[in-house]
């Protein structure tokens, strides 16, 4: 008996991919044996495992056809056949990603469908943006006449390239992150010409409210700016000057903790001996918290100086989300377009849908983006199914999956069969409104820089921090670690998704984790090559609407090569919008040596020849391929 099902084959599922509610499915399944005896598609729904008879379509192929349940839930699938007297089971691959299967004994994985809520629409502006993540106090700063924040325990930094500092933290266990290089909204806003000539379009801000750490992800005042970026006069101007520029400015949202040394906590006494949840049994914050008789608390993940909140505290949820000026509207009115939310798998999903429909009720098209470091579609955390993709909670995610996918496959850990395998999961398994609103990072304030990372550094978990901080490349390493940047730049650039760039990636920063990835750009050592490589690739997926909308199908992947096709045909994207037909072939060769290969677009041969390190993009005009990067 041979068996066969491909998830990503049309002729054995349609439609492909995700579906929304009470849509129609069919699935198909090869049997080939001299005597059938069944052949049933193993159902689990909500829990519940059903069989469903398949029917013969004549010769070989089996059928059977279902509605998607009524509301958003994942659906998982296989098959039970019975012929030539044996009983087998077709499952998905061993690595659970879908495509083409295998025969077993037994069902190892299942085959995902996810469904979710019909009308599911993400921002269009959004989709079709470029990012670029700023760490507020190391981007830029200018004396701006806001009130800078004075405290004894802080290092102010006298020169925009010293060293940083490692304090230990004066109250807690572990690093202060005291240190500040001055960097502020209205440096930020002096610098958003060069953004605008980079091509980028959208700002995410890492925290900007009142806290003690040069992070600000110890939130003390969420209601006011830290007066060491400035103030809110500072933030207004600085959204509507991107504003005219055509970029709009996203903040981060961190909402499953606090800060101790907070205004709602105030553990230290800093707010007055009687107020906050710490000292004062009466606080209205008390309730936020869980405070253990000893003096203890919750805490985010064991850090004493991130106080855990109880999220669906009533309270909580009316200063955060559902008051008249609660946090995320008073910020979204004052030139914000959108949240990305800190720890995403932290908060409850009953928080995050009514995160959704409180952001959603001021602002329709802003975006709200989760921090999942997993498939965000089938994420489980603390033992629950997440529902981020079911179409009431996130725009889009954090896509860390293609960051190491990328990754993974430049530094040869896999080839690119299983790069393609990766990529084209989150195809079959995020909807389509998500999968283009993706956060497309290749490094961010949490990983490290991606020249380090693909330069192959390496003994630094011997070394110390001053040695950490001085680490660098050797010009081998250096060398390589360019030629790489600029491939996993040109894939970050033309695949679905958004594309975000890590402030100072673009001119060739290196850094090892934090804090030494977090340093101040370092704006008199550029990369003016690597800058300018940065700038042209968002020329074209500027101008391109396949490249920001466009289909997406892999036309080869084969050891070192991967070659995709992004595409619009019939007049329409792969959302449904009108858009003009277009149609470009990308090429990628991780290789140290050239490659050479046809393969078939459109109807029509292209031939593809690629140096060591080598990326190529053509485009379809006039029936030919034309190699225009």
């Amino acid at each position: 008996m041979n068996l066969y099902h491909d998830s990503r084959d049309i002729r054995y599922r349609s439609p492909l991919g995700a579906v929304e509610t009470n849509t129609h499915i069919t699935i198909k399944i090869r049997v080939q044996a001299s005597c059938v005896s069944s052949v049933m598609l193993r159902l689990w729904i909500n829990e519940t495992e059903r069989f469903l008879d398949m029917r013969s379509e004549g010769g070989d192929i089996y059928s059977v056809g279902f509605d998607a349940p009524e509301s958003p839930m994942l659906l998982w699938y296989g098959f039970k056949v019975e012929a030539d007297g044996e009983t087998a089971f077709y499952s998905t691959a061993p690595d659970g990603l879908g495509g083409v299967g295998q025969k077993v004994d037994k069902i190892l994985s299942s085959y995902q469908i996810t469904v979710y809520e019909h009308g599911f629409k993400t921002p269009d502006w959004f989709k079709n943006s470029i990012m670029y993540q700023i760490f507020p106090d190391r981007f830029f700063g200018v004396q701006s006449g806001a009130p800078v924040k004075k405290r004894e325990e802080y290092v102010i930094h006298g020169d925009w390239y010293d060293p940083l500092a490692f304090d230990d933290h004066p109250y807690e266990y572990g690093p202060a992150c005291n240190d500040f290089y001055g960097g502020n909204l209205a440096g930020i806003t002096a610098k958003l010409p060069y953004l605008h000539d980079l091509g980028i379009s959208v700002i995410y801000l890492n925290p900007i409210f009142d806290a003690y750490s040069n992070h600000k992800y110890d939130t003390a005042d969420y209601m006011r700016i830290d007066p060491m970026f400035g103030d809110e006069k500072d933030f207004s101007t600085l959204c509507a000057e991107a504003e005219k520029l055509g970029i709009k400015i996203i903040l981060d949202g961190v909402f499953s903790h606090t800060g101790s040394d907070s205004v709602y906590f105030n553990k230290y006494g800093k707010y007055g001996e009687h107020s906050g949840a710490y000292r004062d049994p009466h606080s209205r914050y008390r309730s936020w918290y869980n405070l253990h008789g000893d003096g203890g608390y919750d805490s985010w993940w064991g850090c004493s100086n991130l106080p855990n909140v109880n999220e669906m505290n009533d309270g909580y949820l009316d200063f955060i989300l559902r008051g008249e000026n609660s946090v995320v509207k008073k910020w979204l009115r004052l030139g914000a377009s959108g949240w990305r939310l800190d720890v995403a798998d932290e908060l409850p999903d009953e928080f995050i849908e009514i995160l959704r429909r409180e952001v959603k009720s001021v602002k329709p098209d802003a975006v709200i983006i989760g921090e999942v470091w997993e498939d965000a579609s089938n994420k489980i955390a603390y033992g629950k199914q997440r529902k981020y993709f079911f179409g009431k909670e996130l725009d889009g995610v954090m896509n860390y999956v293609l960051k190491d996918s990328f990754i993974g496959f430049l530094l040869k850990s896999f080839d690119a069969e299983t790069l393609d395998r990766r990529v084209m999961s989150l195809v079959e398994n995020y909807p389509a409104e998500a999968l283009y609103s993706l956060m497309n990072i290749v490094g961010t304030h949490d990983t490290k820089r991606i020249k380090t990372v693909l330069g192959e550094f390496s003994g630094d978990e011997n070394m110390n921090r001053d040695e950490k901080a001085a680490a660098r490349l050797s010009a081998p390493q250096e060398t390589l670690a360019i030629k790489r940047v600029k491939l996993i730049s040109f894939m970050q650039m033309t695949f679905f998704g958004v594309p975000c760039v890590y402030y100072g990636d673009e001119i060739g920063m290196q850094g090892l984790s934090d804090p030494h990835n977090r340093m101040p750009y370092t704006w008199r050592v550029v990369d003016p090559d690597l800058r300018e490589h940065y700038r042209s690739l968002a020329k074209l997926r500027n101008a391109s609407p396949a490249l920001r909308t466009g289909g997406f199908k892999t036309l080869c992947s084969s050891g070192d090569v991967f070659v995709y096709e992004r595409g619009i045909s019939g007049g329409k994207d792969a959302l449904g919008n009108p858009a003009k037909d277009e149609v470009i072939v990308c090429a990628v060769n991780r290789g140290e040596n050239e490659a050479r290969l046809m393969v078939d677009c459109e109807q029509v041969k292209l031939g593809v020849h690629l140096p060591p390190y080598g990326f190529k993009l053509y485009k379809l005009e006039n029936g030919d391929f034309k190699s225009n990067f």
